[in-house]
């Protein structure tokens, strides 16, 4: 990616969601960062629920989701005064990239496997990222956030290894849900190099452009558009925008969050993903949930409370002025 001079930053990313400050916003997790990325996760978690209910194939919804996104974020840009340049996509194509290939393999992953295998195996994206965030960002990776993250991705196992004694083996599915791991982990990495240079919704807008761009051949290849049960319905209308409304406000608090807290937790958060959308697809999808399972989402929920309630000491020890 070409290297320009950042522009001022806002101090701490700026209430607005302005461009983030090379120093300051890798060096502490605000509250605020950290309840917009708890409540990204949990969007999405929900989201993957509609995406599994939704009667097309992945790819089609993958198409018409980034679609009505590309729409609906333009013109909400430009109705707002906002314009994109050279310089937004310059910044922004390539999450827009990482996003495309990460919703094109998940979306089909999800119609092809369990929604808590398909989640579980993308939530595996913090053994990815740690050791970018290191790196690139200059975040201190500490020893909880080793040893939360490895009894996390037990606990995430567990769940998967739950849906597999339910009857559901690994297959095509599965193997999509491991490449839209790393295009899930790209994604990560670009949007929080992006914030650095452009505020939150120019940065949507711009990713989900790019993004539909790149699905556009994939779909014509794939030819789902041009299947009978892809049709575009009122009803299945309804379902997309209802996608990009629940999941898709979950990329917009996710991408303000980065300027606000550390990529390291972020990605950490994530990990809370399978246990939301594995509870949901049990409510609305009757997608059983094991014993094994229940078990895994308990490991998960108590590994990331403890990472998040001392990291969030942390921050509040290392801002308390001194007496």
């Amino acid at each position: 990616m070409p290297s320009a001079t950042p522009p001022p930053a806002v101090q701490g990313g700026g209430s607005q969601g302005g461009p983030i400050s090379h120093h300051h916003a890798e060096a502490a997790a605000t509250p605020l960062g950290l309840g917009a990325a708890l409540v990204a996760v949990c969007a999405w978690g929900l989201g993957n629920t509609i995406i599994a209910a939704v009667p097309m194939t992945g790819m089609a919804i993958a198409f018409y989701r980034l679609g009505f996104a590309a729409v609906i974020y333009t013109v909400i840009l430009y109705s707002r005064g906002g314009r994109l340049s050279s310089r937004s996509f310059r910044f922004g194509w390539e999450g827009g990239i990482a996003f495309g290939a990460d919703i094109a393999a998940f979306f089909v992953a999800i119609h092809l496997t369990s929604v808590a295998n398909a989640t579980t195996i993308s939530a595996l994206q913090p053994l990815v990222i740690i050791g970018f965030a290191a790196v690139m960002f200059g975040e201190r990776i500490r020893a909880r956030h080793i040893i939360c993250s490895v009894i996390a991705t037990a606990g995430v196992a567990l769940v998967a290894f739950g849906a597999a004694q339910s009857g559901k083996g690994f297959g095509l599915g599965d193997i999509m849900a491991v490449l839209a791991l790393f295009a899930w982990a790209w994604y990560f990495i670009a949007s929080k190099k992006a914030r650095r240079h452009l505020d939150t919704f120019e940065y949507m807008t711009v990713m989900n452009l790019v993004a539909f761009i790149f699905v556009i051949p994939i779909t014509l290849i794939t030819q789902d558009l041009f299947r009978t049960e892809n049709h575009l319905s009122w009803t299945n209308s309804l379902a997309i925008l209802a996608i990009v409304l629940v999941p898709g406000s979950g990329h917009i608090l996710m991408n303000w969050a980065h300027a606000h807290t550390t990529l390291v937790l972020t990605s950490l958060i994530t990990l809370a993903m399978p246990v939301i959308a594995a509870l949901s697809a049990a409510l609305f999808l009757d997608q059983s949930v094991s014993a094994v399972q229940v078990f895994g989402i308990a490991l998960v929920l108590v590994a990331l409370a403890f990472v998040i309630i001392l990291d969030a000491k942390t921050t509040a020890d290392a801002t308390e002025p001194a007496p």
